[in-house]
């Protein structure tokens, strides 16, 4: 190396301070409102930092900065493993079954998550303004986002959707509207409630790259929080409420399914699945779905019954699951699917699908008063004649 190379060379970077890194009353607010969105911190007082504006300074420090990158790095892979990722289990990878924990089956170059600049201006943001009353205006394009940014907006909307104020603001921003793991997390609360068809982003990009790394991770979550829902909407007396909750759920999960059709990953709708298996453990009437609603409803019977339909949002997507399953048994030893069908039927064979679309069928059945016999129930009905009536017999 050249003499003047060395001199050229930057000085060793200075020693760590012993203990916690000095910060900025703003950086110290910003950092709370971090591990607020990232599920470490109260979300009452986390709320109320959001809800308090702080004059904004030029610059955070590079010890806040450091804090930053750190926590979220931490946070999200803490959020990932808890998730789901600790799991012993089994997904597709180039259509073939990759056994194993994530970090057994994704190497470390595809599952390491990047965070850009949009999540540090939206911290900034966050803990400069007032968010409800804003007087500056913030939002990132989509398509800047990297998959760990699309996580970390989805989770911080998730933190913040209890505060209607804040709701209202973070749907007006495509960040969270054109994100589809808001709309996986989330339909009811990231949909438009005055719109009249909710428009979910477009779902393939989740089934390519790190971000269906990401989904692998999600489904036992994503289990738990649409059980949960389904579950809870026996509690709902709105009638407006739950047509738009069950709307927004419908298209999500119609988008979604037809988007891991075409990517071959099916895979990745275990959730749906296994929702369906949780809530149908016997078999059910729409009342376990409406059985909250206040009043006579609305007055025209139409409107009604499409609230009635959006209630069972979730067990309607059992017949898009069951033609997968009727698809995947034709799938021959030498056809290219057929290990994805396996595993597909394994999945299926696992939770009993078959009595489990039965229940689901028979429920939504019951909500549609006008609908002729179909033609399995035509068919049984002839079966039934012709055992009273034998050929023959007089009468």
């Amino acid at each position: 190396m050249a003499k003047g190379d060395e001199q050229a060379r930057p000085d060793r970077a200075p020693p760590e301070p012993e203990g916690p890194r000095q910060v900025t009353k703003f950086e110290f607010n910003l950092l709370r409102i971090l591990r607020f969105l990232v599920g470490h911190f109260p979300a009452d007082q986390g709320l109320q930092f959001v809800r308090t504006p702080l004059t904004r300074p030029e610059c955070l420090s590079a010890g806040a900065v450091e804090l930053v990158k750190d926590t979220l790095s931490k946070a999200s892979v803490l959020f990932l493993t808890r998730a789901g990722g600790w799991r012993n289990d089994k997904y597709l990878r180039n259509n073939q079954p990759a056994p194993g924990r994530v970090w057994d089956r994704i190497p470390l170059d595809e599952r390491a998550l990047q965070f850009s600049r949009p999540v540090l201006d939206f911290l900034l943001w966050l803990t400069a303004e007032k968010v409800h009353e804003t007087k500056q205006a913030w939002d990132a394009a989509p398509k800047a986002l990297t998959p760990a940014d699309e996580l970390f907006f989805a989770l911080a909307f998730d933190a913040m959707r209890s505060d209607p104020d804040v709701l209202t603001v973070l749907r007006r921003k495509d960040t969270f509207v054109r994100n589809p793991f808001c709309w996986i997390m989330n339909p009811a609360d990231v949909a438009e409630p005055d719109g009249n068809r909710p428009q979910p982003p477009d779902f393939a990009p989740v089934f390519a790259g790190q971000r269906a790394v990401l989904l692998e991770c999600l489904q036992t979550h994503l289990t738990v929080r649409w059980t949960r829902t389904e579950r809870a909407k026996g509690q709902i007396g709105d009638w407006r409420k739950m047509r738009q909750q069950g709307a927004a759920e419908f298209v999500a999960l119609q988008g979604f399914l037809g988007a891991a059709e075409a990517a071959r990953r099916t895979d990745l709708a275990r959730f749906v699945l296994r929702t369906n298996a949780q809530v149908l453990q016997s078999d059910m009437t729409p009342v376990f779905w409406t059985g909250g609603l206040q009043g006579s409803g609305p007055p025209r019977l139409a409107d009604r019954l499409e609230t009635q339909r959006a209630a069972l949002a979730v067990p309607r997507q059992m017949e898009i699951l069951e033609t997968w399953q009727e698809r995947a048994r034709y799938v021959g030893y030498f056809d290219d699917d057929y290990q994805a069908s396996q595993m597909w039927k394994a999945d299926w064979e696992a939770v009993n699908g078959d009595r489990v679309a039965a229940r689901a069928r028979a429920a939504v059945e019951m909500l549609e008063p006008l609908r002729g016999p179909t033609a399995a129930q035509t068919a049984a009905a002839a079966d039934r004649a012709a055992g009273e009536n034998p050929e023959g017999s007089p009468g």
